[in-house]
Formats: C-alpha cells, structure tokens, sequence
C-alpha cells in the first residue's frame, strides 16, 4: 500500500503531527512508524508529567510560541477527551539573595510571553504565606502550571487516529532510506519496507540519525542527558501543595532538581543532568558503544565538556546520590533527609549540539522537497506537542494543498 505521509515516531510529537494533519484534511492515508513495542516509551513516557507555562523561554522564539500554543491546545484536547489533569500552580523561588535578578528576569519573560496573573512575591513571607514549609528569599507564583499524564494522552491520541486512514505499526526500526524523485522508500529492521510520497521525522533520540539517512549534514549532534528522579516517603510528601522550582543556571537548558506532585499523588525530586553513553539507556549502569562513539566523535562535544567540565564533573561526583538530592531538595523546603526517598527512575533528554559545542535551546527543524526532520524538540515538547504537530502540519500543507 502507499502512503501519503509516514511519521517516523510515535511519541507525543509523532502522534500529534498525524493528529494535526487529520484534522485538517481527513483523506489523508498515514502511516506511524514507532521502534518500540507501544507508543511513547521514551521521552514521552520517561518525563516528570508536567504542563508548563512557556514562563521560561525567550519571548518569540519556537520555544515560547509552541510552549503558550500548545499549552492552550492541550487543555482543550484533554476537556475534549476526557483526560485528566490539575492545574496545581507552581513556584519558582530564590534561594538566596544573588539569585534575585535572575527571578525577575525569568518574571519579566513571562509578562513578555502574555502570562498576565503571574504574582511576584518579593519576600521570604509571602512565600511563606503559600507554603508554609518552603524557605526562600523571594518567588514567583505561576498558576498556569498543572500536572498529567502524559500516556494517557497518548493513548487519547491513538484511538483518535483510529477513526482514520492511519495505521501505527510497532516493532519497526527505521534502518534505510531509498529516495526517488517522487517516492520514498523506508527500510525497517525486520525487512519490512513502505512506500511513501513524504516523510516526517520524529525519532527523537535517534532524530539526527534518522536526518542522516537523507543527508550527510553533521552540523549537530543529540547528546543524550539522563535525569534522575527520586520519590518522596508518605511521611514528607505532602511537604509541599505546588510544584517547587528553584532559579535554573542560565548556562543549561535544565531547570534544576524540583518537587512536582504526580497524578497518583506521590511527590518526586528531580531531575538531575548527567551525560548518558547510552541513548535509551534507562538504568544505573547502562551503556551502548555505538552510542558512546557517536558523542566522543563529535567535535562539539569536546568544545561542550571544555565549556563546562567543572559543572560536568559535579554532577557526575552526585550521581544518583540520596544526599545530594535530599540537600538540594532542603535548600527550598528544610527537613528532608536521604532515608526520606526511594529511586523513581530516570529520562533522557535528546539535547541537540552543535559543532561548535553550544547547546541548542530552541525547537530544530530541517526540510527537504520530500520530508521534514524534528531534530531538536526537548521540553516543553510534551506541551507544547500539538503547537508543533499543527507547525508541521502547515509546512507540509505549504506544498501539498
């Protein structure tokens, strides 16, 4: 059979671009590809279930516009649904007095992104006044910020897709592309191969290699970030009501080790930012030679470690270390002690890096005559999945009316 598109992917991003794309013209035939043995087992299935504000990123970019879009698209798709979620608030506090600036510069981009209710809280009493048991100088109050599972929007999205000419195809390793002038042919793993008029790509962690199949642009690299996550005992996790954010070093495009309140009522720390030799590598001890090839061959990662060594160096020193996360956690709310929490897991984040050895912030995107590479979709992707999704979808449609 032949196919109008195939998704490469079926995470959030994956399913969502075939969503979009239905809903604008519902005759289309798609095919989803997805490696594994059900949709969204890695990033989507491996973050801390939050749907954040867009408070963070920097006022027009991808990041900020997806972000406020998406956020708006996934509520009403959840109401819509029948998903839950709980829009539980969340503060961004100040530990100690330098951190100050760098808060009301996080607040200022917020006004700047159109988040009118935010409240700045200029001192220790009135983040008290919230939360009782967090200590701080000063915070910012985000009430936009809620809590959900994602699997299950997942699973909202699938049996969308099931009303149409879709069809998701597990178990399918995309391992060759043949492209003709008018036909693409992808090559799986197991032998099978799909014919294709135009292809998107939503590998995510095997994103860039998938764009390699087409071309042999090596301009960026994903460099994989594995993330910790620790569970707060039934003792101390009701600590906190909000999600708990401190200020994010502004060098990395991580937001630090914070509290967040799950959909099962359990309370998490994490996650913490170390490399990964091993892109879905999920375990204390993981490791994948190709994997490991592929970063220490990369001139940018080199230039990226002589950037930050010292920081790199820190981290690795606290892996997986109860005391770090449980001092990191007191610094915002004091009395949580190592016997207090229990492993939770981990994510990796597919971080984009260039040859130079920057860390690429914003959403990447390349397009070819006959496909469209997502190469850099980090969070707030899980949000901000739909905004991208119709994104792409309006590129394809740019050319294919």
């Amino acid at each position: 059979m032949a196919y109008d598109l195939c998704i490469i992917g079926g995470g959030i991003v994956g399913l969502s671009t075939a969503y979009q794309l239905l809903q604008s013209k519902p005759g289309l035939k798609i095919l989803v590809l997805e490696k594994e043995v059900r949709a969204g087992m890695h990033q989507t299935g491996h973050n801390s279930g939050v749907i954040h504000s867009g408070i963070y990123y920097k006022p027009g970019s991808y990041k900020a516009i997806n972000c406020l879009e998406g956020y708006r698209m996934l509520l009403e798709f959840c109401r819509s649904k029948g998903v839950e979620y709980k829009l539980t608030g969340k503060l961004i506090i100040a530990t100690k007095d330098e951190e100050i600036p760098s808060l009301e510069k996080i607040y200022r981009n917020g006004l700047a992104n159109g988040l009118s209710d935010l409240a700045w809280l200029n001192e220790p009493a009135s983040v008290r006044e919230l939360e009782p048991n967090v200590h701080a100088r000063g915070g910012i109050l985000v009430p936009q910020t809620g809590i959900i599972d994602y699997g299950a929007v997942i699973q909202a999205l699938l049996l969308n897709l099931s009303n149409y000419s879709c069809e998701v195809h597990y178990s399918k390793e995309v391992t060759g592309l043949f492209i003709k002038r008018d036909q693409t042919t992808v090559i799986c793993s197991d032998g099978a191969t799909y014919s294709v008029s135009f292809l998107i790509n939503s590998g995510g962690l095997q994103s860039d290699r998938i764009a390699r199949m087409e071309s042999k642009d090596d301009r960026y690299r994903i460099i994989p970030f594995k993330g910790v996550y620790y569970r707060l005992c039934d003792a101390k996790k009701s600590m906190v009501e909000r999600l708990i954010y401190p200020v994010p070093d502004p060098r990395f495009p991580f937001l630090g080790i914070h509290f967040t309140r799950t959909m099962d009522g359990n309370q998490i720390l994490g996650p913490n930012a170390i490399l990964a030799l091993y892109r879905e590598g999920y375990h204390r001890s993981s490791f994948s030679i190709p994997d490991a090839r592929d970063i220490f061959s990369f001139p940018g990662f080199w230039k990226l470690i002589a950037r930050h060594w010292r920081t790199g160096l820190g981290e690795y020193r606290r892996n997986y270390s109860r005391r770090y996360f449980a001092e990191k956690a007191s610094e915002m709310a004091p009395g949580i002690h190592p016997g207090d929490l229990e492993y939770a897991g981990s994510g990796i984040r597919a971080q984009l890096v260039d040859r130079s050895g920057m860390l690429v912030e914003d959403f990447v995107h390349f397009r070819t005559a006959r496909s469209i590479h997502i190469c850099n979709a980090p969070s707030p992707a899980a949000t901000a999945g739909l905004a991208i999704g119709k994104q792409i979808a309006n590129m394809y449609f740019e050319t294919h009316s």
